[in-house]
């Protein structure tokens, strides 16, 4: 039985941040990895107290969420109060249950909008973030979604992860959350569910424990289906070692899969420390900065900022052959991205010419330049 979470805090106030400041984490370690969520999907959420629950709202990137934006602030106990009013189930009964849904569409709808405090218009995963932990993310992952919608796909999970539970597939929304209450209600709250078609839920009472705990199933699967995973994983190491470098701690680490600037795809010799030269014209210094940082496998702290203090802010990392984009956010990155990709071909098509480039002054005036920043930060 899980003991009762103590508040190391002074006060409720700073309780509060440091449950913000988690959810953020969560919401910006998937949203920044397409590995995990793709366009808008997936979702978060932390719950502040007995009733107050943040949750991503609708149309909103993982990776936006912020302290002031991103978020709906829902009176959650309203739905788990109705769930438990309505939705009592015993472990024999749950499965054959959870095809049963009480709440209609409408009724939905109308619980969610009086739930509703604050903020953006409130996800259709509302209702299911409502009766998970404290923490919750809900993923795609590629490595998940491999097995969920393939045929047998639930037996080799369940053989995987014996303390998991595996959700059939409904309807997103009201249908889903329904489901998912009836069953883990009587498996009793377990930390892992899989969702059929769908994905992957991770619920704990610490942001880290999440992000680790979604990180672990992901490399299981990964080494049962014998594929490659390290490429994703290592943005988050690299998101991790620039959190502690005040001058990188609010970037995302974006893995570029550009077919021009991956090791498996990329022409020429240009992914390369000592080949590589963007500098040629002045969108490409403006949006890739002087130079990509290339940091060693077993790299430190003061490889990072060693490299700051003499070229500015890097907007690309070179790590373990892969190239990936330091941004505010993945849209921001995805600018960057086609921009270097652009760089690279004209490099691989100049292998065999001398180049000429903008001079250490010319670039400077670029990245200097008012109007440029401005540009930049649209």
């Amino acid at each position: 039985m899980k003991t009762k979470e103590k508040c190391p805090f002074k006060d409720a106030s700073e309780w509060r941040e440091n449950r913000m400041q988690g959810f953020i984490r969560i919401s910006k370690y998937a949203g920044m990895r397409n590995d995990l969520a793709q366009a808008g999907g997936g979702n978060t959420s932390v719950k502040l107290d007995d009733q107050v629950m943040l949750v991503k709202s609708s149309g909103f990137q993982l990776a936006d969420v912020s302290e002031n934006s991103g978020y709906s602030k829902i009176d959650y106990r309203l739905i788990a109060d109705y769930f438990k009013e309505n939705l009592l189930v015993d472990r024999q009964s749950a499965e054959t249950a959870a095809e049963q849904t009480v709440l209609t569409e409408d009724a939905g709808n109308a619980l969610l909008t009086k739930a509703q405090m604050a903020g953006g218009r409130a996800s259709i995963e509302t209702f299911l973030h409502a009766v998970t932990g404290k923490y919750t993310l809900h993923s795609h992952p590629t490595l998940v979604n491999i097995l969920t919608a393939r045929k047998g796909g639930r037996e080799m999970l369940e053989e995987l992860f014996p303390d998991s539970v595996y959700v059939s597939y409904r309807k997103p929304g009201v249908a889903l959350a329904e489901t998912y209450y009836k069953i883990c209600q009587a498996a009793g709250a377990p930390e892992i569910i899989f969702l059929e078609s769908h994905g992957l839920v991770v619920s704990g009472d610490l942001a880290e424990g999440v992000i680790s705990r979604t990180e672990e199933v992901l490399e299981k699967i990964a080494a049962y289906l014998q594929v490659s995973y390290e490429a994703y994983p290592n943005a988050t190491k690299l998101w991790n070692a620039f959190a502690e470098i005040p001058a990188l701690a609010d970037r995302i680490v974006y893995l570029s899969e550009n077919r021009y600037l991956s090791p498996e795809t990329a022409e020429g010799d240009v992914l390369n420390e000592e080949m590589w030269n963007h500098a040629f014209c002045p969108d490409c210094v403006v949006y890739g900065s002087k130079k990509p940082l290339f940091l060693a496998d077993d790299f430190r702290e003061a490889d990072i900022t060693s490299f700051i203090e003499k070229n500015g802010i890097p907007a690309m990392v070179c790590y373990k052959g892969y190239f990936y984009i330091l941004a505010e956010s993945v849209k921001k990155a995805q600018e960057i991205e086609n921009v270097m990709s652009f760089a690279a071909q004209v490099q691989a098509a100049n292998h065999s010419h001398e180049m000429q480039y903008l001079s250490e002054g010319q670039q400077d005036a670029l990245l200097n330049w008012d109007a440029e920043k401005y540009r930049r930060k649209l």
